[in-house]
């Protein structure tokens, strides 16, 4: 039986691990033979993986995926699935007051280098993973992000039949960390007065910051999605998670959004509701 090749762009954080798990248990129910390729911006092999192609910085995009091109070269390898993970950009004020150039600096390093991998390996299926970040607590403080991830849901749209979106609620990871530190650091000193609003909810908590921050979000979560799913406790997401919603997809889900917060998952086929200044750019 021939070996099918994923490859992983961002295989050491939370989200490339729950895409290794995910092709594995795949492997296992299918009898399908995988071998994974992940990237890592360092030098250390990533877990799970069969290869890993190090030293890839998509803070220089055009470097990046020439340097993935040619490691699969020297493999002999051709991709059926594209996992892309990487999230990174300028946050930490409302998405309304987003500049231009914090949007094309952020595409360069979370979608241009999927969009530009899928090009040319040309694989069966390419998955990225987006947020909710149309709903109002996300939009305080979600910045360039949000039109990342607004672009990521559109792309799949276009061809649901090869690209997938995972759109997952908050989940603990470095991300998630640095997300909290830079928030927090930002909004003590912020004019808007929903981050400064925040900021105030926090002082009356008695929490820490992180603290405050993830059960912030916790509530926000349930509020958002709980009617929908009244039999089952609201529970914060976690990587495994992303690796059931993977799985869907491998086991062939036709929709191209797969959306879960904990135990709550469902599909979607459109974008959601979304302010006016987010959707028309």
């Amino acid at each position: 039986m021939s070996e099918s090749i994923a490859l992983i762009v961002g295989g050491s954080g939370a989200a490339g691990h729950s895409a290794i798990q995910a092709i594995r248990e795949y492997s296992s129910k299918t009898g399908q033979k995988w071998k994974i390729f992940s990237t890592t911006s360092g030098e250390s092999q990533v877990e799970g993986s069969d290869k890993t192609i190090p030293l890839i910085k998509l803070e220089e995009p055009e470097g990046a995926v020439s340097n993935i091109q040619k490691f699969l070269n020297k493999e002999n390898a051709k991709v059926e699935v594209l996992v892309y993970t990487p999230a990174r950009g300028n946050l930490g004020y409302p998405v309304s007051e987003t500049p231009d150039e914090d949007i094309i600096n952020t595409a360069k390093f979370c979608l241009d280098p999927m969009l530009d991998l899928e090009k040319k390996l040309n694989p069966r299926i390419t998955v990225g993973y987006s947020a909710y970040y149309y709903l109002p607590h996300l939009l305080t403080f979600y910045g360039s992000l949000a039109f990342i991830k607004k672009k990521m849901e559109e792309w799949a749209l276009q061809k649901p039949e090869t690209r997938k979106i995972i759109r997952a609620g908050t989940f603990f990871s470095q991300s998630v960390r640095g997300i909290t530190i830079i928030l927090q650091r930002l909004a003590k000193s912020s004019p808007h007065p929903d981050l400064q609003k925040l900021m105030e909810e926090q002082k009356a908590s008695g929490k820490k910051f992180g603290d405050f921050f993830i059960d912030y979000i916790q509530q926000k979560e349930n509020e958002s999605f709980g009617k929908n799913f009244p039999s089952i406790p609201y529970r914060i997401t976690e990587p495994n998670d992303l690796k059931v919603a993977l799985l869907k997809i491998l086991e062939g889900e036709k929709a191209p959004i797969v959306s879960l917060v904990g135990d709550w998952l469902w599909t979607e086929d459109k974008l959601p509701a979304m302010p006016e200044y987010l959707r028309v750019r």
